[in-house]
């Protein structure tokens, strides 16, 4: 049975940008994303993860060998109040059914998290998780690669892969001397969410590049050639999403990494003057160079395109609608409810085109729309005290402790200019999956 929770746990993993589901009352001309009901293959594993846990702490509890409990901390109330508070949101809501299940994927965001801090750090070998971040990030940076090479989807329909054409609208493309190039997905539902979970597949890399590991097998594995082909083909398919914020977030991550291997003494007496960590990280480092430089000359126009924002351009001019729709709306206390900024811009606005009606691209101010004053509040400062308690209990020790700030640091400003992490699957389960491990670092 244990070895059965570890494969799931880590196939869990693996399979989190996969975007299998089931659509309930799908129909194709009147569909709209964001207030449909479904289930993902994700949510079938997580499931059968929650009733293994439940059944191996019956288990234990009838023989006497509990060795894990529930841990409520000072941010966790905090958290807890503003589930609550967006169960309230729902009375006021135009789409009560999308807001009940909403809510109910806000519970299943929240477990995860649970799960995360107080069991599965616990029970799981976290070098394992690690390897599995990286094998999924193969396994999509390949998809990935072929995808923009093809310039169209691979017909991977049952791994949940989306229909990609460049001239499909909607798609995440750019112009470049008026050819549309489309932007990489993998199996995710859209570039910018394939970039987190390669951003994350490459922190993971980082991680268990830099460990002291007594696994002879993943020792091994770190001196071989190909284990450094996988980092070269996650970065590659990693800058063919062209998401500049993540990629530009991972830059400023990847310089101040080395900056302190480099520089901060403790960590240079670790890595730098130990001459096997000192090649490792050289390693590292030099493949990254080579890979971005490489990858700079072979696409240079399309670099220079996705360099210059221009506040005229599509992009910015729809996050400002959204930005602007939601500050300037009146709310009340408790919002429009979960899941309800889009019925209450589609009764606001009838006149924007049907591909236009999106969430708001801004996690809080989508947030503070449909959960209100009290839920936005509630939630910041339960990222507020989970941050602070990281800080006081770690103290950033050691280089992970800065490697895991700067992604989290990160993650939340992602947050800043998109709503994939709030409303879409994987970006969901990617978020809560972050944050639970924050609350159980050590």
């Amino acid at each position: 049975m244990k070895r059965i929770e570890n494969w799931l746990f880590y196939i869990f993993l693996f399979t989190i940008p996969i975007s299998i589901r089931h659509i309930f009352g799908f129909e194709p001309f009147n569909f709209v994303e964001w207030t449909s009901i479904y289930i993902y293959a994700t949510d079938f594993i997580l499931g059968c993860l929650f009733s293994l846990l439940f059944i191996n702490w019956r288990t234990d509890k009838l023989l006497e060998t509990v060795k894990w409990e529930l841990v409520i901390k000072p941010s966790d109330w905090f958290l807890i109040a503003f589930v609550a508070v967006a169960g309230l949101s729902i009375i006021d809501a135009l789409d009560v059914q999308t807001a009940l299940f909403q809510w109910v994927k806000l519970i299943e965001g929240v477990a995860l998290y649970f799960y995360i801090k107080d069991y599965a750090l616990l029970r799981f070998n976290l070098n394992r998780g690690f390897v599995a971040l990286i094998v999924g990030g193969v396994f999509q940076s390949i998809i990935a690669i072929a995808q923009f090479m093809m310039q169209g989807s691979l017909g991977l329909k049952y791994l949940g892969e989306s229909l990609l054409a460049p001239a499909l609208s909607g798609i995440a493309a750019f112009f470049v001397d008026g050819i549309k190039i489309m932007r990489a997905y993998g199996t995710t539902p859209h570039s910018n969410v394939l970039a987190l979970y390669l951003f994350i597949s490459l922190f993971a890399f980082y991680a268990l590049s830099g460990l002291k590991i007594e696994n002879w097998k993943l020792k091994i594995a770190r001196s071989e050639w190909w284990w450094h082909v996988f980092h070269a083909v996650i970065l590659w398919a990693f800058f063919l999403t062209f998401s500049r914020v993540v990629i530009g977030l991972w830059a400023v991550n990847f310089v101040i990494r080395s900056f302190l291997i480099r520089f901060h003494k403790p960590f240079h007496t670790e890595f730098w003057q130990n001459v096997e960590m000192r090649h490792r990280s050289l390693k590292i480092f030099w493949t990254t160079i080579t890979v971005a430089v490489l990858f700079v000359i072979a696409y240079w126009p399309y670099v220079v395109n996705r360099s210059v924002i221009s506040s005229t351009g599509e992009a910015i001019q729809l996050r400002v609608l959204y930005n602007h729709e939601s500050l300037a709306s009146e709310h009340n206390i408790f919002g429009l409810g979960m899941g309800n900024f889009l019925p209450w811009l589609m009764n606001q606005n009838l006149h924007l085109n049907r591909e236009v009606y999106q969430p708001v691209h801004n996690i809080y101010l989508l947030i503070y729309s449909e959960i209100g004053i009290i839920g936005i509040a509630l939630f910041l400062l339960f990222l507020s005290f989970l941050i602070y308690d990281f800080y006081r209990r770690l103290g950033f020790k050691k280089l992970y402790h800065f490697s895991f700030g700067l992604i989290i640091v990160s993650v939340l400003i992602f947050g800043l200019f998109d709503h994939y992490l709030w409303t879409i699957q994987s970006g969901r389960l990617l978020f809560w999956l972050i944050l639970g491990l924050l609350a159980g670092a050590d």
